[in-house]
């Protein structure tokens, strides 16, 4: 794990980030975190050495993040939550199960695959998401 940690510091510094303390204790709580992270989580692992750290100081720095391709945020029903990328360099969409949040990456992409926007309109970026429940999930409840 601690390759993870330095490679997510590694990865800020070549993008030019000024490394803080608080930003190396983030890339921690995500370099040892093997799922979804919330913020509130990364909010009380920085308060036990920076009591005086705000929830705005968290954000700011997963927007970074999110900007800088480091990591990726998800948008639940009860709230956002951040995940490590597997590979910044690597453009992935996903099917997520909104039971146990594990992840299926789909490996397509729906707008080089055939959907086409309007051609007035210019795509910045995307997301493509997909929320269900994955096969595990269904068997555990009975659903299907």
């Amino acid at each position: 794990m601690e390759d993870k940690w330095e490679n997510m510091i590694k990865a800020m510094e070549a993008k030019g980030i000024r490394m803080t303390a608080q930003r190396k204790m983030i890339a921690k709580v995500f370099s040892f975190s093997p799922g979804f992270v919330l913020p509130r989580q990364i909010h009380s692992f920085i308060s036990e050495s920076f009591p005086g750290a705000s929830y705005d100081t968290v954000y700011r720095n997963l927007r970074l993040l999110v900007d800088i391709g480091l990591i990726e945020q998800f948008n639940f029903n009860e709230g956002v939550r951040f995940k490590l990328k597997v590979d910044p360099d690597q453009h992935l969409h996903y099917l997520i199960c909104t039971s146990c949040h594990r992840t299926y990456p789909l490996h397509f992409c729906p707008i080089e695959n055939g959907i086409k926007p309007p051609e007035s309109f210019k795509v910045m970026g995307h997301k493509f998401e997909i929320y269900g429940i994955c096969g595990d999930c269904a068997d555990q409840t009975g659903s299907s």
